[in-house]
């Protein structure tokens, strides 16, 4: 029986990021439908408690509304705007673009690719960020 809990706790504690099931998964932060597959993020915790959300900017302010540490986490994760898969959001790069729409309006868009996000404005123009940039801005257009 004790090698039975313990079994069952290493593998609740060995959570790993699960896709996004779009128009099926709700944002852990703002409670609404997760339906655009060129957005969303998710937090995979040490504990193995997994977070998704709709908008990477409900990613950055759940963060900062649970007081969640960086060495409590696992993953960041966040779509890549070009593939759609989860990628790193330590590593990504950003433009914010205010002619993207997110589903939360923080108009953030992640590429794993810096060559994708450099297509990306070229054409489109932003501002090029990195993840700290992205949670300083989230910070400040969040309010909190």
């Amino acid at each position: 029986m004790k090698g039975i809990l313990i079994f069952l706790t290493l593998i609740s504690c060995s959570q790993k990021p699960e896709p996004i099931k779009f128009g099926k998964d709700t944002c852990d932060y703002c409670k609404m439908l997760i339906t655009d597959p060129k957005f969303g993020a998710e937090i995979v915790l040490k504990t193995g408690k997994l977070y998704k959300f709709d908008d990477i900017g409900c990613m950055v302010s759940f963060i900062f509304e649970r007081n969640i540490k960086d060495d409590e986490v696992k993953n960041f994760l966040v779509v890549d705007y070009k593939t759609g898969k989860l990628i790193d959001a330590t590593r990504s790069f950003y433009i914010l673009n205010d002619n993207v729409r997110s589903p939360m309006a923080y108009n953030i868009v992640a590429f794993e690719n810096p060559d994708d996000a450099d297509k990306f404005f070229n054409e489109n123009g932003g501002k090029i960020m990195n993840w700290a940039e992205v949670i300083d801005y989230t910070r400040r257009h969040s309010g909190r």
